[in-house]
């Protein structure tokens, strides 16, 4: 059975339970509003650079996408993301950063970097506001780190000339803040698992922008179900999205339409995940 059989089925526009991080599927818990706020807030005002951090599967890449679809929006910005790659040195990865805002490299090192701060000049005066957003930066090594620190240093009396954002895994705000010269000049936004309350509402609202407003659950069995998703996922999003994907199979395959709490504990158990 295929993701358009599913579709069909359910009577949906869309699969509902995809884990690519796609931006209109981001529910906007209280964590996340909080930290897209911040962002937004520090890009506008020219604050400073922030690194975001958290477990895997917490909503990490759908929120940075969120914010580049965002910023995008307002021709003050020019924003570039960056998945970050598997980059020996920190030249290439400046290399990387520049062809990405089309900027000249060169040869040279310290002539690429002055190419650079030509470009952020150049900017600011035309009231553009760079902003680099860096998915998987928990990948970066200490080199790369060094580079971002020496590029914020391209700064007026009151602006920093590049917004930066890092999101990654906690290895991230672990190497930041081993990083201390580093640490000091950045805001961190620590992301932790939903609340079961959260949990609930983004099952419902994925359900809702695919077309659905029913209940994924049955109504006798829906507290005990969202109590099993919530502890065998520990809260984080794409364990949770995973559990409802297999769901919508399984019931598709039993002519059903609404899951009961032993289902959600089988599947949960066959993905291996343990309360």
């Amino acid at each position: 059975m295929d993701i358009n059989a599913i579709v069909k089925y359910f009577g949906l526009t869309e699969h509902p339970f995809i884990t690519s991080p796609d931006p209109r599927f981001l529910y906007f818990s209280s964590q996340v509003r909080e930290a897209l706020a911040k962002c937004e807030f520090m890009a506008r005002d020219r604050i400073g650079p922030i690194y975001m951090y958290g477990p895997i599967g917490s909503g990490k890449t759908s929120l940075v996408r969120r914010l580049h679809e965002k910023l995008s929006q307002d021709e003050r910005f020019n924003v570039k993301l960056l998945i970050s790659p598997n980059l020996k040195s920190s030249n290439a990865f400046l290399r990387l950063v520049m062809e990405s805002f089309d900027v000249k490299t060169e040869r040279s090192y310290a002539a690429s970097l002055g190419n650079f701060e030509a470009f952020l000049i150049e900017q600011f005066e035309n009231n553009k506001i760079p902003v680099l957003l860096v998915d998987e930066a928990q990948y970066m090594t200490r080199e790369q780190l060094k580079l971002v620190h020496y590029l914020l240093n391209f700064e007026t009396n009151k602006t920093k000339l590049l917004q930066i954002v890092l999101v990654g895994q906690e290895e991230l705000g672990t190497k930041i803040v081993n990083y201390r010269e580093l640490a000091s000049r950045m805001f961190p936004i620590a992301m932790s698992a939903m609340s079961l309350e959260d949990l609930r509402d983004m099952v419902q609202f994925r359900l809702t922008v695919a077309g659905r407003r029913e209940s994924i659950f049955e109504d006798t069995s829906a507290e005990e179900a969202y109590h099993l998703l919530y502890a065998y996922t520990k809260g984080l999003p794409r364990d949770a999205i995973k559990v409802c994907f297999e769901l919508l199979i399984d019931l598709a395959a039993q002519g059903r339409t609404q899951a009961t709490s032993q289902q959600v504990e089988e599947i949960a158990k066959a993905q291996n995940l343990r309360i």
